[in-house]
């Protein structure tokens, strides 16, 4: 009997279920054969769909890092990537699309719909806000922020800084736009506080804190930019003036914005200031002032502290560092000059400041640290109050290059000296001095007030050879000049006086030189008075020497004004030089010239030093110095000889001491020896 190899199923409670049921399924809808799928085929559809999505999420997100860009560069990649992100963003709307038509035509399985929608919107919809998002991202303008452009460090209040927008000027020029004037609101508070048409500003920060810095920027097309950041000044000390500090410039150091004015008369104020400019512990200055200055001749860092003792008997420290720096290196020659050099003085101080540069038609303004400001290559400000002044000034070329250039002037209390007299030549007569040119100056000044240290300003002085208390200069034109003497004591209260220097034209001028200036004897000198000249009107008929060295030949000659003479012995000479004119006038000149003693030592060398008997031996002397008339040997066997350099033959074996005695024309003697050895082998 054959069996059916599909045999009915059994009844199940008295009915039989269809053919190929199971009893599991008998009341299920059976899936579309579309949603039946290999172990084999997931996986590898898995694998494909990973693919996808990481080619599509990495760019994406390497893109977003690319851009925006500041400089506009990689043009194409942008579009390209822009064009393929939105497409793709289309791709994966039409592939979540189908996939949820998919899962709709599936009857009857309301929890899978549910599980495998969920699954495909968990996947679609971050691919699509991906590619949109990447799209938009990297075609949004760079962000708009300022920039510190100094300091650039220690931001310690109070402290001077200096915004500038490098980069928010290369996104607009790249949007086509123009900007026209800046507007700056410095502390967050909604109101400008600075306009300018230049592309930085500088604002004094007093204490610490947070502060929205923020620049409304014009346009020519009258369009408007605002270019923002936040600026954090963590810790508050000492002001320091220049905020950039200068070598052999004077800093001024200030705490002044510690004690605010006030009518309270329990306020606490500041006793005394012990300063350290250097770092090293020691008090380099102690002073009741709100302000201090010092002057660095050194580059580099340095630590500075003041210990502040209040009235009410507290203590306060504050410290900084600073760096002290090079004159900052500008587009374009210019220099500032000023006078006086020296920037420090009693009220009223009159300073003027005067530019120099080639370059053709600049245009300067000045910010004179007053609440005063100023235009011009030459300018002038008297400061009528104590304190100190930051001088600022900003120079544009035609070409459009800008220059900053700045100077502290120094406003004190004054000094009275009422003592002052000079040492010195040439004499000082109601603070005038009278000379003929080559004028030379060597005054110092003398008071009997303590410790008052001394300066000089001696700007237009042909030499300068001391201007630290001890003023030595020279001034070869004729002229009138000016000489300041400036004195601090060490409250900082300053003096100040101004010296007219009268260079008058020199009637007659007997000069000589000498070569060598400081010659050995025996020497020959050259003398030589070519510089000399007499008034107008005359001539020079000769030339008389008296070199001092009671020669009879030489006592006095009558010559040019170039002459030789040999100087035979050490000594100090007086030179006298008496020029005679046409008209019988004589003129004299006198220096002194030292001749040094010479150096005397006898010295000789042997040709051999040892040797076998009979051994003959060479002397020679060349190598002393000095000038010898007269030589005595001894060889050490008993013989001598007067010879200047013998020669001496030993006969027998023995070691024998050679001495040597010379002896110059003034009888200064010098002896040397050495030992000869003798062998018979």
């Amino acid at each position: 009997m054959t069996q059916d190899p599909n045999p009915s199923p059994a009844p199940v409670d008295g009915v039989v279920p269809p053919p190929d049921v199971s009893v599991e399924t008998q009341t299920k809808t059976p899936l579309p054969a579309s949603a039946v799928t290999t172990k084999k085929g997931m996986s590898r559809g898995l694998i494909i769909l990973i693919t996808i999505i990481i080619l599509f999420v990495l760019p994406a997100f390497v893109l977003m890092g690319l851009y925006p860009r500041v400089d506009g560069s990689l043009k194409g990649l942008q579009m390209i990537s822009t064009l393929v992100y939105g497409l793709g963003s289309l791709m994966w709307v039409l592939f979540g699309a189908l996939g949820f038509y998919r899962i709709t035509i599936i009857k009857d399985h309301p929890r899978l719909k549910l599980t495998a929608t969920a699954r495909l919107a968990a996947m679609v919809l971050p691919m699509v806000l991906l590619g949109v998002a990447t799209a938009v991202l990297i075609n949004l303008p760079p962000a708009l922020s300022l920039e510190v452009v100094s300091p650039g460090s220690d931001l310690t209040a109070p402290v001077t800084v200096t915004f500038g927008m490098t980069t928010p000027l290369k996104i607009f020029q790249q949007q086509k736009l123009s900007p026209l004037k800046y507007d700056w609101d410095f502390v967050g508070g909604g109101v400008f506080q600075q306009q300018t048409f230049e592309p930085q500003a500088t604002f004094l920060y007093l204490s610490a804190g947070i502060y929205r810095v923020t620049a409304k920027v014009t346009m020519t097309s009258g369009v408007t930019k605002k270019v923002s950041m936040n600026l954090i000044i963590p810790n508050s000390s000492f002001a320091v003036q220049p905020a950039t500090p200068v070598i052999d410039e004077p800093v001024t150091f200030s705490i002044e914005h510690f004690f605010p004015k006030t009518a309270d008369p329990a306020a606490p104020k500041l006793a005394t200031g012990k300063w350290d400019f250097d770092g090293d512990s020691v008090v380099d200055l102690e002073s009741d002032k709100l302000s201090v200055s010092n002057v660095y001749r050194r580059l580099g860092p340095a630590d500075v502290s003041v210990t502040m003792i209040m009235s009410n008997q507290t203590q306060q420290v504050l410290k900084r560092k600073i760096e002290i720096s090079e004159p900052p290196k500008q587009p374009f020659p210019i220099t500032l000059e000023t006078e006086p050099q020296t920037l420090l003085g009693p009220p009223p101080f009159g300073v003027l400041f005067v530019l120099k540069t080639k370059e053709i038609q600049p245009a300067a303004k000045w910010d004179f640290g007053n609440q005063k400001s100023g235009e011009g290559l030459r300018v002038a400000q008297v400061y009528t109050a104590v304190g100190n002044y930051t001088v600022s000034v900003i120079v544009r070329s035609k070409s459009g290059a800008i220059a900053k250039l700045s100077k502290i002037v120094r406003v004190t209390n004054p000094l009275d000296i009422r003592d002052l007299v000079f040492e010195g030549k040439p004499p000082v007569k109601d603070f005038t001095i009278n000379g003929e040119v080559p004028l030379t100056i060597d005054l110092t000044p003398v008071t009997s007030m303590p410790l008052v240290s001394f300066s000089w300003d001696a700007p237009d002085a042909t030499e300068v050879l001391s201007t630290e208390k001890n003023f030595h200069a020279v001034y070869r034109d004729e002229g009138k000049y000016f000489v300041d003497l400036i004195g601090v004591d060490p409250d900082q209260n300053v003096f100040r006086r101004r010296i007219t220097v009268n260079a008058e034209a020199a009637r007659s001028f007997v000069s000589f030189s000498m070569d060598p200036p400081t010659p050995m004897a025996p020497a020959r000198v050259i003398f030589d008075a070519s510089d000399t000249f007499v008034p107008a009107g005359e001539e020079i008929t000769g030339f008389i020497w008296d070199f001092g060295d009671d020669s009879s030949s030489d006592k006095t000659r009558y010559s040019g004004s170039r002459i030789e003479h040999r100087f035979e012995r050490e000594g100090t000479y007086v030179i006298n030089l008496t020029v005679r004119t046409t008209s019988g006038k004589e003129y004299v000149g006198r220096q002194t010239l030292v001749v040094r003693a010479p150096l005397v030592d006898a010295c000789f060398m042997p040709s051999r030093r040892s040797g076998k008997a009979p051994l003959g031996v060479r002397f020679d002397v060349s190598c002393s110095s000095g000038e010898f008339v007269s030589w005595l040997w001894n060889f050490g066997d008993d013989s001598e000889s007067d010879q200047k350099e013998p020669t001496h033959v030993y006969m027998t074996e023995g070691e024998f001491t050679v001495t040597m005695t010379a002896l110059t024309k003034d009888g200064i003697k010098s002896v040397k020896t050495t030992t000869i050895s003798i062998s018979n082998e």
